[in-house]
């Protein structure tokens, strides 16, 4: 077998096409067929992302930057165009795409090295095998002892762009390694981020909606594309990783060589690598370069660098994607009063999503229809040594959303989201005052309150997404209605079946005075809250008035 494994040629993508059939390809096929594919689907969404961040490395590449919108526009109104010129600047690195070349190979580091010479065993590359606890994953035996190459590349784009923090292997030849151990520089840079997409029909459409231009999007600085290159455009890197270098546009964001590796094995299996700490990044700010996450303001990171510093916003384990919808939408970020500074937004959108409203501004694409969006982020154990979940959720927003001139729009999503929230707050209240009913402590006041919440979202989590994709093209007043009756249905629902579960003496309740609560009372609280989060709609009149005078 050849000893060679060239990403432009050999199958390692795994994608699915748009009658739904799986395959595997090649980079150059990728982009030759882009039309053909609706998008990646490896082994988990966390791969899927790191690929396409990569390809969208090779997309800025490939158009220059793009320099302008007009270079875009070119590209966008052209099918088949990026496909072409994408293959053609691959061709021009083509050396450099070779797995297993002895000099340069990709996105590793030729002969790096333990001193004691020992290599690391597949679970520190996987990350669907939990590392010490082999025996929470399918990959048991053979699964865990050797992969092909072609999985190897992908774990491999992986493991730059989410690898967990943690003390890794020292390279001999990097000044930062002591006793043999690179100490904890955090996790890889997409880790660090709730990495944010905006999806089309074909992965063509996607990689061309996902390529910003720098120069035309809110928040992001323009970027100069002879500085901003990818590890194959410039001299591979050495076994010492950088504390200090910094990103200077979204190429080098989305190819950030978080660690230095080299895979181990024959011509047909990967059986080890060398895992070593590659360049820390830090995320302070770096809205001006990263545009595919959201940003929030940070209190305590502002106070220590004296300056207004954001932060990415990570995805949340325990929160549907949709309730971070402020953080997306420019128009629905409140504002923060700073100290010396005035207000300031609490959050700035992703650059992807800004974008795509200049796109909507300046009519390339329509101001109607609905726009998918993906979410996709890791969350991390203790020291953020581990990987504890994976966060996968999508999100199909109204374009009118993006609109500045659909205020009202906004403010009936701004609404409805807020009355959410405001009713899982009466029922959570309500749980705990039956609770207080049945003779319950302050723990299990608690336990009944999160309990009661939860249910109440498990639902609404599945509601609103349908509801907020229903907006496309609808009255907002009427829609506003109908999630206001839906809300009230649901809260009304899960308040009687709360009340038919608390036992009897409940009804008699629990306390003196104005401290007693008995069920009524909690009923009269509930009744109360739930009229003020969220008003009755109107209910129309059977009949109009000139009906009413032509019957009289």
């Amino acid at each position: 077998m050849s000893q060679h494994f060239n990403l432009l040629d050999e199958p390692w993508i795994r994608v699915t096409r748009l009658d739904g059939e799986a395959d595997e390809v090649s980079l150059l096929t990728l982009f030759r067929e882009a039309a053909d594919i609706e998008g990646i689907h490896g082994e988990i969404a966390s791969q899927d992302v790191a690929i396409l961040r990569l390809l969208l490395a090779i997309c800025h590449r490939t158009m220059d930057g793009p320099p302008d919108l007009a270079t875009w526009r070119e590209y966008w109104q052209t099918p088949g165009k990026l496909g072409t010129e994408a293959c053609a600047y691959l061709e021009r690195f083509r050396d450099r795409f070779d797995l297993r070349d002895p000099q340069r190979p990709f996105f590793q580091v030729a002969g790096i090295h333990a001193a004691s010479g020992k290599t690391s065993g597949l679970e520190s590359l996987i990350a669907d095998v939990p590392n010490g606890n082999p025996f929470f994953t399918t990959r048991i035996g053979a699964g865990v002892e050797s992969i092909g190459w072609a999985e190897a590349a992908r774990w491999l784009v992986h493991v730059h762009a989410f690898d967990p923090s943690g003390i890794r292997s020292g390279a001999v030849g990097d000044p930062q390694v002591k006793g043999g151990k690179g100490y904890p520089i955090g996790p890889g840079w997409a880790g660090q981020i709730g990495v944010i997409t905006t999806n089309d029909d074909s992965l063509e459409r996607t990689l061309l909606l996902n390529t910003v231009v720098c120069a035309v999007t809110p928040g992001l600085i323009e970027v100069d594309p002879t500085h901003d290159l990818a590890p194959w455009e410039r001299e591979p890197d050495g076994p010492a990783g950088s504390t200090s270098v910094q990103p200077t546009g979204p190429v080098s964001c989305y190819t950030w060589q978080t660690r230095r590796a080299l895979l181990h094995g024959d011509d047909a299996r990967v059986t080890a690598l060398f895992l070593g700490n590659g360049d820390k990044a830090t995320p302070q700010n770096r809205y001006l370069v990263e545009p595919m996450t959201a940003w929030r303001y940070s209190e305590p990171q502002t106070k220590k660098h004296g300056g207004t510093v954001y932060m990415p916003r990570k995805l949340e384990t325990d929160r549907a994607f949709w309730r971070g919808l402020s953080s997306l939408v420019a128009q629905m970020s409140p504002s923060v009063p700073v100290k010396h500074a005035g207000d300031v937004t609490r959050f700035r959108p992703p650059g992807v999503v800004a974008f795509y409203q200049e796109l909507m501004r300046r009519r390339l694409v329509p101001k109607s229809g609905l726009l998918p969006v993906h979410a996709t982020g890791i969350e991390y154990g203790a020291q953020e040594a581990v990987i504890t979940e994976l966060v996968d959720d999508a999100l199909s927003l109204p374009a009118g959303l993006l609109d500045p001139d659909s205020k009202r729009l906004v403010t009936v999503v701004k609404d409805a989201m807020e009355e959410a929230e405001q009713t899982a707050s009466a029922l959570r209240n309500l749980a705990a005052n039956l609770d207080r009913a049945s003779g319950g402590s302050p723990n299990t006041a608690a336990a009944a309150r999160d309990h009661a919440g939860a249910a109440f979202f498990q639902v609404i989590d599945e509601q609103f997404p349908r509801w907020l994709a229903s907006l496309d093209g609808a009255d907002p007043d009427a829609a506003r209605d109908e999630w206001r009756r839906l809300l009230r249905r649901e809260a009304h629902g899960q308040q009687r079946t709360l009340t038919s579960q608390v036992p009897d003496t409940a009804f008699a309740g629990r306390g003196d005075g104005a401290d007693r609560m008995d069920v009524s009372k909690a009923l009269f609280f509930f009744t109360r809250a739930l009229n003020k989060a969220v008003p009755a709609p109107e209910q129309p009149s059977s009949l109009t008035s000139t009906q009413e005078r032509t019957v009289a």
